[in-house]
């Protein structure tokens, strides 16, 4: 059965290298853009742990046929994972 009009959304994967890091947000490079406004969720590796944030794109560039650059903007994570991404950006800080 369908019915017209009827959207979704689809949750997918997606391969990313870390460029710049802090305690507000990160910069990733992808193969995909991101819809600026767009809120996901993040797996970040950090050293041996994987840290969950939920992040707002807040703006994107190409910077190569299959590639963009994502700023994303944290604006939902757990309050121990705060405490593990605050050490982990001190301590490449030193």
């Amino acid at each position: 059965m369908t019915e017209d009009g009827l959207t979704g959304t689809a949750r997918a994967e997606v391969p990313a290298r870390l460029l710049d890091l802090s305690l507000g947000g990160a910069l990733l490079d992808l193969t995909t853009v991101l819809e600026v406004g767009a809120i996901h969720d993040f797996a970040l590796q950090l050293d041996h742990e994987v840290l969950w944030v939920q992040g707002e794109v807040r703006r994107y560039r190409q910077v190569r046929p299959d590639g963009f650059e994502v700023g994303i903007e944290f604006i939902g994570i757990h309050p121990q994972d705060q405490r593990r991404l605050q050490t982990y950006v001190e301590q490449r800080r030193s």
